[in-house]
């Protein structure tokens, strides 16, 4: 007792021993989180922002054990105290902390194992601990304490931790945060990641004059200035187990990816250039060889020697646009995507840090790679609409038509909106993924669950992948071959765009004919399902052709046309559909064919939802016995044989023939 009476208080002690150890540890600590917790969510996207994530995350997970130990010891001190709101807002505060600790647990093991971190995780983490900061500062706060409330509590006395006042005893552990909040600091200070500004393209760059240095292509970056390859490409990145793997898969095989690499267009572009020079063929690079030429590798001569030879369009190139018109040629801007930490870094913990970070911290990169963009129609617009000059004609001819094909048809001008497709609801549907770790993580935020959009791009050409030796090759030649005989099933358009084939096929001819009369035959080509003009692409190289039979009864041939000679060439006489033109004033032609000047009867492509009226006729043989059989198929390959000699000479290479339409009709004789 004092000389007044008054109970005897124990003198203010210093942290000392196990206790104030751990004392120091967890409060020291915990300040820290909640300091790295504040810099993630105000501080802009940088360096600092992204190790406070590193640092946050580690040392919330060094927190869980001495957190819980201190917690425990920490209540049964206190827990016959008398209930007042300090120790209603430390009972709350416990628990909203521990459901701030849970679910940045979960987040991290979601990003450390590839899986999505779920938004609903994100919220709970930053609201919780949000939340838990009054409610510790009420608890911690520096006050006197009310008369009796320690004298009834248990044993506050004797431990010394409880016993000492509450300025001293952050003391130290604000030092701890302090020497962290440092290290967090010199690490952002130490990294020094590589500069846009300091890239230096290649001698042989020379741009072009005027407001784009990459023209004649209309492509050009942000900046307007060459971009270091490995920002423009790397899109081996976006395929790592947990991002999005199955995409990348697919993409390795299809002609995105081979754009450059492509030998048709490898042969085209080197002929040209000898021919015409280098200027000639520049603008080719803003859609087949975009990594190469945003990368200042303009030169179509350097071949396998640019950077971006074996990436074509990557994943960079169609996700990270910011604009894009309707001008053709590569008409786009790309935009410069923010590295992550280590991002460029192709070592195995360098990858596992960025891509863990993209995960748990992926606001920049939902901003850098905006899918608004990629997913309107729009965006086909800028490489698969070309001019050029040709031959004769004046002005400037529109050679690849496929975006304003659609624009102007049937499924982009339906009256029933309900009725409209977009390029990418047929060319990229959906597939269903084998596992979580193998869905891509927008469509999982999506709520698409395991489906995710393909990217094999299935179209047409059915020859390259093999020929190449790509990743996937045998697949995506099996889903281009499903595509264009109509095997594709589209669950999700299904209702506009039904199953059967692309371009159906119907003979039209009299039910019965007489022996030694000529009987005239008509066969109706309808384009049902293609969303632009059909044939499609370079107007000289793509081979669409009409084969139609007859036979007897004794299976003997009464006519043909449309068959293939020794050589790999289809007959004279046959009829073969090409990709039109069209002219600045928007007329489609049929401009001549630089390698059948003569021989088969040439017809326009057939637009969407129109058909093609081929007509046939031939002398039924006075002998022949009934009744007849008429059959005839719709027959494609990528190229005609003329072309594939020039590109592959001396070698003899052929392309693969898909059938993707047939009929046959009987027809009575009559003697």
């Amino acid at each position: 007792m004092s000389d007044n009476g008054e109970p005897k208080t124990s003198a203010p002690q210093p942290l000392a021993g196990a206790w104030g150890v751990l004392w120091v540890s967890v409060g020291g600590t915990l300040l820290f989180v909640m300091i790295t917790g504040l810099v993630v969510w105000f501080a802009p996207f940088n360096v600092t922002s992204q190790m406070a994530i590193l640092l946050h995350t580690l040392a919330g997970l060094c927190l869980l054990v001495p957190f819980t130990f201190w917690q425990l010891i920490h209540w049964r001190a206190n827990r016959k105290a008398l209930r007042s709101a300090s120790k209603l807002s430390a009972y709350i505060g416990f628990w909203v902390l521990a459901g701030n600790l849970v679910s940045g647990v979960i987040i991290t093991y979601q990003a450390t194992f590839g899986l999505l971190s779920r938004h609903a995780w994100m919220a709970v983490h930053r609201w919780t601990g949000i939340l838990v900061l009054p409610l510790l500062a009420f608890h911690v706060f520096p006050r006197k304490t009310p008369a009796g409330e320690r004298a009834q509590g248990a044993s506050g006395p004797t431990r010394p931790y409880h016993g000492l006042p509450r300025r001293s005893m952050w003391l130290w552990p604000v030092v701890l945060a302090a020497v962290l909040v440092a290290v967090l600091i010199g690490a952002a200070a130490v990294y020094r990641p590589a500069s846009i500004s300091d890239y230096t393209p290649p001698a042989s760059f020379r741009a072009a004059p005027g407001a784009n240095p990459f023209a004649p292509s209309n492509a050009r970056t942000e900046n307007n200035r060459p971009l270091p390859p490995e920002v423009v490409s790397n899109s081996g990145a976006c395929g790592a187990p947990g991002c999005h793997t199955a995409i990348y898969d697919e993409w390795r095989a299809s002609a995105h990816r081979w754009s450059e690499e492509d030998q048709f267009f490898q042969a085209v572009r080197s002929a040209t250039t000898e021919v015409q020079g280098i200027r000639a063929t520049e603008k080719c690079g803003g859609c087949h060889a975009p990594v190469s030429m945003l990368s200042g590798y303009k030169d179509p001569t350097l071949g396998v020697a640019t950077s971006g030879y074996r990436e074509g369009d990557s994943c960079v190139i169609c996700h990270a646009v910011r604009q894009v018109d309707e001008r053709g040629i590569g008409s786009y801007v790309l935009g410069i995507p923010r590295a992550y930490l280590f991002e460029q870094n192709t070592t195995r913990f360098a990858a596992f840090i960025s891509h863990f970070l993209i995960r748990v911290y992926p606001h920049q990169h939902d901003r850098d790679y905006d899918l608004k963009i990629a997913r309107d129609a729009r965006s086909c617009a800028p490489c698969h609409k070309e001019y050029d000059v040709v031959g004769k004609y004046s002005g400037l001819l529109e050679v690849e038509t496929q975006y304003d094909d659609w624009k102007s048809h049937k499924w982009n001008t339906d009256r029933d909106p309900a009725r409209r497709l977009r390029c990418q609801q047929c060319h990229m549907y959906l597939e269903r993924a084998d596992g979580p770790t193998l869905s891509d993580p927008y469509d999982l935020a999506e709520g698409l669950d395991l489906q995710y959009h393909n990217h094999h791009f299935a179209a047409a050409n059915q020859y390259m992948p093999l020929a190449l030796g790509s990743p996937g090759a045998e697949e995506q030649t099996r889903d281009v071959n499903q595509w264009l005989t109509g095997k594709t099933d589209v669950p999700e358009i299904q209702k506009v765009w039904p199953h059967g084939a692309i371009i159906p096929i119907k003979i039209e001819v009299a039910s019965s004919t007489r022996a030694g009369a000529d009987l005239d035959v008509r066969v109706v080509l309808t384009n049902n399902k293609a969303g632009h003009s059909f044939p499609t692409g370079p107007l000289n190289v793509v081979r669409v052709w009409i084969e139609l039979e007859v036979y007897d009864n004794a299976d003997k041939q009464v006519f043909h046309s449309g068959e293939l000679d020794r050589e790999n060439h289809v007959e004279a006489g046959s009829y073969v559909l090409r990709p039109t033109a069209l002219t600045e004033s928007g007329r489609a032609i049929l401009t001549p064919d630089i390698w059948h000047p003569k021989g088969p009867q040439f017809r326009p492509a057939i637009n969407p939802g129109e058909s093609g009226v081929f007509e046939y006729r031939f002398l039924v043989p006075k002998g022949v016995s009934g009744p007849l059989r008429v059959l005839t198929r719709l027959r494609y390959r990528k190229a005609n044989q003329f072309f594939m000699n020039e590109v592959y000479d001396p070698e003899h290479r052929e392309a693969p023939i898909t059938d993707l339409s047939s009929a046959s009709e009987e027809v009575s004789v009559i003697h």
